[in-house]
């Protein structure tokens, strides 16, 4: 059954880079479509293709660098095969092309992200992006909701 997929990229052990794993556990405390999977990864492998290739939309969350703290951003994402496909450096259209070439299949995507302030050691996030996460959670369930209305 076609499903949507939230990878939730990042490291809640590095501050505001673990905000996609917190956004992960709010959504996860909330009513979702059966068919919506929530994965909580350090980084993009190359073995998430598998995964993205069973979806039919994808939602990468993550906590962006540059900007002004605090801003979300929501953005479609097309596959790339200009991209890097080192285990390292892997980026979501990597992955999308990835599952193309593996699989076949390239979903829809989209990475929503919001600007972080500090990615020191700590487990707390800055305010600036705490004040963001309610908003952010409602973005990602606002795209798994408009996918159910899309025949998924």
């Amino acid at each position: 059954m076609p499903h949507v997929l939230v990878l939730a990229v990042g490291n809640p052990l590095r501050s505001d880079d673990g905000l996609a794993w917190r956004t992960a556990d709010e959504l996860q405390s909330t009513t979702l479509p059966a068919e919506s999977e929530i994965v909580k990864v350090h980084q993009l492998a190359p073995e998430l293709a598998e995964n993205v290739s069973r979806a039919a939309q994808v939602i990468f969350v993550d906590a962006a660098v540059t900007g002004e703290p605090g801003t979300l951003s929501c953005e479609r994402v097309g596959r790339s095969a200009a991209e890097s496909a080192s285990s390292h450096s892997l980026t979501p259209a990597a992955l999308l092309q990835l599952a193309a070439t593996l699989y076949g299949v390239a979903p829809t995507a989209f990475l929503v992200s919001v600007v972080g302030k500090s990615f020191e050691h700590g487990e707390s996030l800055s305010p600036e992006v705490e004040q963001a996460l309610p908003g952010l959670v409602a973005k990602i369930r606002e795209l798994i909701f408009e996918a159910g209305k899309e025949g998924m």
